[in-house]
């Protein structure tokens, strides 16, 4: 068995209070945030935007959905092995820590398909026309939905037992941080390339079917193809709806490039160092709050929202602040 890490191997990242703590403060501080972007597009979206509202509306919920199931779970990775703990209320409460990760990892999958909902709305709008795509939406529409926890299905028959799997991340790490011993452990299978080529089969579906929508608008938009159907204007406002959503859906996306880049390294290169697992699991983490503050920030309608919000502020400040300096002037 290997030894218990060292002292000069622990930092202030290591242990999992850290983790914690970060995760509610960060809580505190972002719900409010994703209440705004709730109320930004029920309330704050414009007519010429209304077509995109509920599509929007269905990708602001998920990506609030994982957040507060990250932050309930709050999984630590155990690279460089396939295993995480799970830290957070849902522990406490005593749910399984195998049912937190196929939890949280659906919510991922529905963010997923959420973001090729956005792309089917607009490729839909600009063909409404075509009754053949209207009668098979429905159920396309059904089949991506299941599929989001159907393709789980290989990776629960994979699920090991997880004592037996504990002694065996355990095992294979170079020393073992103390906390570790005591922590609701999960290693989903023992057989890694399983869930590896089934997750690539999910991605490889969902964004197949998005890049195969996003080249038809993209050839709608802004070639002659589709220059006999619509107008110039409606081009012009399409073109600027969709680069909006494209930004909206791909920065979020940044806050899981660093995560991905140092698994990948971590796995390949069998280095282990729990402060960046750590690291990891805060930036991950950060996945919805950034998501939220895309679709505030990037979209004009709800940008001018916080804009007028501001400028009403400071001008009730001044409001105020005026009749108080012409009383102290007179006396």
């Amino acid at each position: 068995m290997p030894p218990i890490c060292p002292n000069d191997f622990q930092n202030q990242l290591d242990p999992p209070e850290t983790i914690r703590l970060f995760s509610y403060i960060k809580d505190f501080v972002v719900l409010p945030i994703h209440l705004f972007g709730a109320y930004c597009i029920l309330k704050r979206t414009p007519n010429n935007m209304h077509s995109v509202k509920f599509t929007l509306l269905n990708f602001h919920f998920w990506n609030v959905m994982f957040d507060l199931l990250f932050a309930f779970s709050e999984p630590i990775p155990i690279f460089p092995m396939p295993a995480a703990v799970m830290n957070g209320i849902f522990t406490r409460i005593g749910i399984p820590s195998t049912i937190q990760l196929l939890i949280l990892v659906t919510s991922i999958d529905y963010v997923s398909v959420s973001t090729l909902m956005i792309f089917e709305n607009r490729f839909y709008l600009l063909n409404s026309k075509k009754k053949w795509w209207k009668r098979i939406r429905p159920f396309w529409m059904i089949v991506n939905f299941l599929l989001a926890p159907l393709h789980q299905i290989p990776n629960i028959l994979e699920f090991p037992d997880q004592k037996y799997a504990r002694e065996l991340v355990i095992n294979n790490l170079p020393c073992v941080p103390e906390f570790l011993y005591t922590a609701d452990l999960v290693l989903p299978s023992l057989n890694s390339p399983t869930i590896v080529i089934n997750s690539i089969l999910f991605v490889s579906i969902i964004f197949g079917q998005l890049a195969i929508f996003a080249n038809i608008i993209i050839a709608q938009l802004y070639t002659n193809f589709g220059a006999n159907t619509l107008s110039k204007t409606t081009r012009h406002l399409q073109k600027r709806l969709l680069k909006t959503l494209v930004l909206q859906t791909g920065i979020p996306v940044v806050s899981l490039v660093f995560p991905g880049i140092y698994a990948f390294f971590s796995i390949y290169t069998g280095h282990f160092d729990m402060g960046l697992n750590n690291l990891v699991a805060t930036v991950a983490s950060l996945h919805g709050l950034v998501s939220t503050l895309s679709i505030i920030l990037i979209h004009q309608p709800y940008r001018d929202t916080v804009l007028f919000w501001r400028k009403n502020k400071k001008s009730e400040s001044k409001r105020w602040s005026i009749p108080v300096g012409s009383n102290l002037t007179n006396h």
